[in-house]
């Protein structure tokens, strides 16, 4: 399980860097990868997305936030191979979008499901607890 970890603390390193080369993910994401986004404060249905559009969407979360952080990382194995993980996660924003200002901070309580195949994330779940926007 160890290396499941291992996977999983790369793809938050690469997330958390806003890495949008697909090279880089060549040793975290199975070809097929499949992101599941439920709905939050932001994404109003549930998204699913395929390696391509999780790129994408980091590519337009590079436009809109820095210096974002994971944080009280917790890691679960699960009896099946997959990996629980809840986090703290922040960010600064960079440019106004209603109702958030540039300059001020987006946080969210994170709680993420990591489905395996041949060592790489094929599956991804999220669960996203937005709180207030501060400025």
């Amino acid at each position: 399980m160890d290396e499941h970890f291992a996977v999983v603390r790369s793809y938050l390193a690469l997330s958390q860097a806003l890495e949008t080369s697909p090279a880089a993910y060549a040793n975290v994401f199975h070809p097929q990868i499949e992101q599941i986004e439920y709905p939050n404060l932001l994404t109003k249905t549930t998204q699913r997305r395929t390696f391509e559009a999780i790129l994408d969407n980091i590519r337009a979360g590079r436009e809109l936030l820095k210096s974002p952080q994971f944080e009280d990382i917790q890691l679960v194995a699960r009896t099946d191979g997959s990996v629980v993980l809840e986090t703290h996660w922040h960010a600064t924003i960079m440019k106004d979008f209603s109702p958030m200002r540039s300059g001020g901070e987006l946080a969210a309580h994170f709680c993420m499901i990591f489905e395996f195949e041949d060592g790489l994330i094929i599956r991804h779940r999220t669960y996203r607890c937005y709180e207030l926007f501060s400025e």
